[in-house]
């Protein structure tokens, strides 16, 4: 009934994804990206997909089309761009932009996790602590709070 509704194409979308079909989901955000090519919503939910499809060049692809969009680089976009750049193995790329979303938004608890675990990977471990104790200060029941605090006691030292 209106073809030029770019929020109606998103929504259809996403009510595709619970209905797990991916397909018509991709093809209802590209037509809403048709209508609003920046639309930070239907770029986010799309290179989301691609990500866990593991189509990572297009979900990098699209995922910096959200930074774009985002006046001066929205966090959530960086830290999703980050996400990505780890699964697909890039891993020195991937901790760039966790500190990119660190510096954008200091507060951004799961960019400091995942920051720490970039930083393990490089053998950083006193900055991987770090990172960690800051998670654990910012979401002390978050996502990641778990594996930081069994990353914490296997990286610091004990107290005597």
């Amino acid at each position: 009934a209106q073809p030029t509704c770019h929020e109606c194409y998103y929504n259809i979308g996403f009510a595709y994804l619970q209905k797990k079909d991916e397909k018509q989901a991709e093809a209802n955000w590209t037509k809403g990206l048709e209508q609003k090519p920046d639309h930070a919503e239907t770029l986010t939910a799309l290179a989301t997909l691609y990500n866990t499809q593991k189509r990572f060049d297009e979900a990098a692809a699209v995922s910096a089309k959200v930074s774009a969009s985002s006046a001066g680089g929205n966090a959530d976009a960086i830290y999703n761009q980050g996400i990505i750049l780890w699964n697909a193995g890039k891993i020195a790329e991937a901790k760039a932009k966790f500190e990119e979303t660190v510096a954008a938004s200091p507060t951004h608890a799961d960019a400091r996790f995942q920051l720490g675990m970039a930083l393990i990977n490089e053998g950083k471990i006193p900055e991987a602590v770090a990172s960690f104790e800051e998670y654990m200060k910012l979401a002390p029941t978050g996502q990641f709070a778990a594996q930081a605090k069994a990353m914490l006691s296997q990286l610091k030292p004990p107290v005597r």
